[in-house]
């Protein structure tokens, strides 16, 4: 019997498993699509093992409580967070969150049943999700981080010591505390998504409304840390050459209206030039944790590599 089964069951009478998605990372459970009481939903289930095998990094104890932290976080996240979205930046909506001891299921709305799609690499769903991530920050512009991670993301440093280990003595190691304390340094800070690939948002193709979800890593942070790795997730290094200036250009323009609609234009000036600053560190911060992770990984880039001479932290 699935380890969650018995958690809904003691919140729904009638359940029916219709499909497994897809099995969460290294065996962290499973996102099934199911009838609860009639209802289609999505069930994202949670319980992280205490070993965890990956290919490519064994996974030390600081690692496994890093992934299990990210869950917590997720659960808080649909708990207090992504009911007061606004339309603009909308999440996968969430039914019901429920947990006991380690393991923890989240009920989703299934998304396909609400005519929405996986977003695809095209040029008007690129758009669109670069116009969520601007009103996503937009709308969190200076929010506090409670009950959410302190600095959002995946790979900055104080949350990657051993990929830092790992690492040949090279400049962008030496100059690593240095760019992680540059991004923090950053008087203004909003939340951000944290793993804003485009694998983690849908969108209506009739309305190009979009929805994220996977707020894993969801935390305070600089919007253009969001920006990078989205556009990283969904254009290879001729289309990052081609097109990122401008749908970074296409990001600020939609950051600046959202700003307004929220009310808060008074900050939108400093705030851009800030983070236009910061383009180039945040691809210099994510290379720096590739090189840990993963050296021959196929992000490492021309244009990634550009972007780091453009600082003061090196390529060598």
């Amino acid at each position: 019997m699935s380890f969650y089964l018995p958690l809904i069951g003691l919140h729904y009478k009638n359940i029916k498993i219709t499909e497994t998605i897809t099995a969460l990372w290294s065996g962290c459970g499973e996102i099934v699509r199911c009838r609860l009481d009639g209802k289609v939903c999505v069930i994202k289930a949670i319980s992280v093992p205490d070993h965890i095998n990956h290919p490519r990094i064994s996974q030390t104890e600081f690692a496994i409580n890093r992934k299990r932290h990210s869950y917590e976080v997720e659960f808080y996240w649909y708990q207090y967070y992504a009911s007061r979205l606004p339309s603009r930046a909308g999440a996968l909506r969430c039914f019901n969150a429920i947990e006991h001891e380690q393991h923890k299921v989240l009920v989703f709305a299934d998304f396909t049943e609400c005519g929405f799609v996986n977003a695809k690499p095209i040029h008007t769903h690129v758009t669109a999700i670069i116009k969520w991530l601007a009103n996503f920050h937009a709308f969190h512009f200076q929010v506090k981080a409670d009950g959410l991670w302190s600095q959002g993301g995946y790979w900055h440093l104080a949350t990657r010591p051993d990929e830092y280990e790992k690492m040949a003595d090279c400049a962008i190691k030496q100059q690593a505390h240095s760019i992680d304390q540059t991004i923090r340094a950053c008087p203004y800070q909003t939340l951000i998504h944290g793993d804003a690939k485009i694998a983690n948002f849908a969108i209506n193709n009739a309305t190009l409304n979009v929805v994220g979800y996977d707020f894993q890593y969801v935390g305070a942070g600089v919007g253009v840390i969001d920006v990078m790795y989205f556009l990283g997730s969904c254009l290879n290094e001729q289309q990052l050459q081609q097109r990122a200036d401008d749908y970074l250009a296409d990001y600020f323009k939609y950051f600046a209206n959202a700003m307004h609609i929220f009310d808060k234009s008074a900050y939108s000036h400093a705030a851009i030039n800030e983070w236009k600053t910061l383009w180039p560190v945040v691809w210099a911060d994510f290379y720096r944790f590739l090189m840990g992770w993963s050296p021959e990984h196929v992000k490492i880039n021309a244009y990634m590599q550009y972007q780091i001479t453009k600082t003061n932290f090196g390529v060598t």
